[in-house]
């Protein structure tokens, strides 16, 4: 038998602003989209606090690695050490619309042989991809794609393949639970909540024709 080790973690707390209206839905969803596949983000949970909801990220790394952010020139190093999460990254926020992915990865790429990949700061995909909820929506409806994703034209087409797969292999279901939470997260009520889950559905029946536009 072993006995629980009480410590410390770092998070960070993330929280609705005038420039991400929807960061905390966005976060939320993301991961539970995400956990749905196997699509490597950073874990994280809702909390609580005296300013409201907050979205609780877990630093990745923790205690005995320094990761700092993968620039966009170091993104072809992590395409050639994580072929398989690197594309599930990018099939991810192309089905999202996640166009902020530079500097927005977590990745060891030192000499320690511990396999860590993970994407972070999802604030800016599906309702927040074009700050404004509604705007979002109708970007969304409109089949947009990030068309710089730093993964692009670094990625072995049958890695995309199968991560595409994965995705078109998620149950409306799956979606709908994922993105129709039971309560409102902020401003993000049922309506919309609704909404985004028809509008990734399609998105999902898409991807095919979405990946051609984002790889072009």
């Amino acid at each position: 038998m072993t006995e629980p080790v009480k410590g410390t973690l770092d998070v960070v707390l993330k929280q609705d602003g005038a420039n991400a209206p929807c960061c905390v839905y966005n976060e939320i969803v993301a991961l539970r989209l995400a956990q749905r596949i196997g699509v490597p983000l950073a874990m994280g949970v809702p909390s609580i606090g005296d300013g409201g909801v907050y979205f609780a990220s877990l630093v990745v790394g923790g205690l005995s690695i320094n990761l700092p952010d993968v620039t966009r020139k170091k993104m072809s190093d992590v395409a050639k050490r994580y072929p398989s999460e690197a594309a599930a990254l990018f099939t991810f926020d192309v089905w999202t619309y996640n166009d902020d992915r530079a500097e927005n990865l977590k990745a060891n790429l030192t000499l320690n042989p511990l396999p860590l990949v993970a994407g972070i700061d999802q604030e800016k995909s599906l309702l927040g991809c074009c700050g404004d909820m509604h705007e979002s929506l109708g970007a969304l409806s409109a089949n947009r794609v990030p068309m710089q994703h730093p993964f692009k034209g670094q990625l072995v087409a049958a890695r995309i393949g199968e991560w595409q797969l994965a995705i078109q292999s998620v149950s409306d279901e799956a979606i709908e639970s994922a993105i129709v939470l039971g309560y409102s997260v902020g401003g993000v009520h049922a309506p919309s909540q609704t909404r985004l889950a028809h509008v990734m559905k399609a998105r999902r029946d898409a991807l095919p024709t979405l990946l051609e536009l984002a790889q072009r």
